[in-house]
C-alpha cells in the first residue's frame, strides 16, 4: 500500500507541474495577444475585441465530492454526478482523461478503491486511460439497473394484492 501510495504521490506532483505549465502557458499567450493587439491598435486605431477573446476565471466553486465506498445505487449516481460536475466546470484542471480517472480514484475508498486499481496502473504505467469507457464500467459496476424490474414486481404485488382484497371482501 506504502508502494501505491507513493506512486499517487508522485503522480499528483506530476500532474501539478502539468498544470503549472500550463498555466504559464496560458499568461504567456496572454502577454503575446495583448502585444498584439497593442501593435494593431497602433496601425489601425478600430475597437479593441481582445476583451472578448480573454478567458473568463470560472467564479464557481464546488465543493470536493463525497468519497464512494462502492455502495450500490443512489450513492454510485451521486458520485458521478459530483465527478462530472468538476470535469465540466474545471476543464483546465483536467486536461486529460488520465487526470480526470486519478481525480475521480482520489475520492475512492474501500471497495470501489480496489474496484479502481486496475485504471490506476494504467495511468502508472503511461497507457491510454479513456475517462469514458472509465465511466461506463463504473456505471455498469456501480449504478442500479434493476430499478425497472422493482418497480415492475412492486406494481405487480400491488394489483395482486387488491385483486384478493376484492375477493375476500376486504
Amino acid at each position: 500500500m506504502d508502494m501505491l501510495n507513493a506512486r499517487l504521490d508522485e503522480l499528483m506532483c506530476m500532474m501539478g507541474k502539468e498544470n503549472a505549465q500550463q498555466l504559464a502557458t496560458e499568461k504567456t499567450l496572454r502577454k503575446t495577444q495583448a502585444s498584439l493587439n497593442t501593435t494593431a491598435d497602433q496601425q489601425n486605431p478600430a475597437p479593441a475585441l481582445a476583451l472578448a477573446l480573454a478567458p473568463a476565471s470560472n467564479p464557481m466553486m464546488l465543493s470536493k465530492p463525497q468519497t464512494f465506498d462502492g455502495t450500490r445505487g443512489a450513492a454510485a449516481e451521486v458520485f458521478a454526478g459530483q465527478i462530472g460536475l468538476h470535469a465540466v466546470t474545471y476543464p483546465e484542471r483536467f486536461p486529460t482523461d488520465a487526470s480526470k480517472v486519478v481525480f475521480t480514484v482520489l475520492f475512492m475508498k474501500d471497495y470501489a478503491a480496489t474496484w479502481s486499481q486496475p485504471y490506476l496502473e494504467k495511468v502508472f504505467n503511461r497507457e491510454p486511460v479513456v475517462f469514458n469507457d472509465f465511466l461506463k464500467n463504473f456505471r455498469s459496476s456501480f449504478f442500479d439497473h434493476n430499478c425497472r424490474h422493482c418497480a415492475e414486481v412492486a406494481l405487480w404485488n400491488l394489483q395482486y394484492w387488491k385483486c384478493v382484497g376484492l375477493h375476500a371482501g376486504l
